[in-house]
């Protein structure tokens, strides 16, 4: 569903006028400091003070403004208006209370368009033994929306060019980016069936950025063409069976892996004890349709979690879609 159908929705429900975008970004006169390299990213620890925290209203308008780079070192920023998120969270908490959040923030997939020639029919953080199973087949459906990001992360096509991943993987939390965000859609190994696609634009919030907050620790990497036309459905988070599929760095260089169980929520956190390690930061945490509902973020010894895909998260990515097309 697209932002004019969602604040439609907002209004009907709510009696909400405000249908203005969240964001407006505007550059600043800052050019971006950037750390170089393949396979820097680092993911963070599970906190679990972070993981049962709670925010004022004033917290949370800090926190949702963003912060976008370009390839150049332009940056731009965008803050939120206190009394606009405050009348988003009352139209949203009318909506809930119908419970029709999951119809209306919610995005259908599209399958490829461009399909390879060549087919390809066969190719760190583990909680006890390790489950997880190769995707031999990366060419097909949910698997080829996921796709490896050359910073050490993992990423999800949630639209033909937007890539959806931890805000870490763009950031390392300290007011410095990385410079290699290019995409590898579906690859397996050697075979990269739609070859890498250049970045153009990233956007994560000011509270991962500047801050390192684990709750918001998630971002969108643009980039410069469609790799397929293709992209997963994506939408809130519901309690259920999800999977994490990536690019773990334990296992041979570019080969993707998953795991599938149980989760459990707090406000702004997914747990599990599905087995993952450094390199699928970013994955998409999807239910048993292939929806993404949130994206893996942290790990421990005891559990690994990820931001959780609420209506505010939801209208918040839709509006830097529309923001950086």
């Amino acid at each position: 569903m697209n932002k004019a159908h969602i604040f439609l929705s907002l209004v009907v429900f709510s009696g909400v006028s405000h249908a203005d975008t969240l964001y407006n970004f505007v550059e600043t006169d800052q050019t971006a400091s950037f750390i170089s390299g393949h396979n820097v990213a680092k993911q963070p620890e599970v906190d679990e003070t972070a993981v049962k925290k709670q925010y004022t209203l004033m917290e949370r308008t800090s926190s949702l403004s963003a912060i976008a780079v370009t390839p150049d070192g332009k940056q731009y920023v965008a803050g939120i208006d206190k009394t606009a998120l405050a009348l988003l969270e009352q139209a949203i908490g009318t909506i809930e209370s119908h419970g029709l959040d999951s119809r209306i923030f919610s995005s259908k997939g599209q399958l490829p368009t461009i399909i390879p020639s060549e087919q390809l029919l066969t190719p760190s953080v583990v909680i006890g033994t390790d489950d997880r199973v190769q995707i031999t087949n990366t060419v097909q459906n949910p698997h080829w929306y996921n796709g490896r990001i050359d910073v050490g992360c993992t990423g999800t096509l949630i639209s033909e060019k937007h890539v959806l991943t931890a805000g870490h993987c763009v950031s390392d939390g300290s007011g410095n980016w990385y410079s290699s965000l290019d995409f590898t859609v579906a690859q397996s190994g050697s075979y990269e069936p739609w070859g890498s696609e250049n970045w153009s634009t990233a956007v994560t919030t000011t509270a991962w950025h500047n801050n390192a907050d684990t709750n918001y620790d998630y971002a969108l990497i643009v980039l410069a063409e469609a790799p397929h036309n293709g992209h997963s459905g994506w939408g809130v988070y519901s309690d259920g069976t999800h999977s994490v599929t990536g690019y773990p760095g334990d296992k041979p260089s570019g080969t993707m892996w998953t795991d599938s169980g149980s989760t459990t929520s707090s406000t702004y956190r997914v747990c599990y004890t599905l087995d993952t390690a450094g390199g699928q930061s970013g994955s998409g945490i999807k239910d048993t349709a292939g929806y993404v509902r949130g994206i893996h973020t942290t790990g421990s010894p005891s559990q690994n979690c990820g931001t959780r895909m609420t209506s505010t998260l939801f209208t918040t990515l839709q509006d830097w879609i529309e923001s950086y097309p």
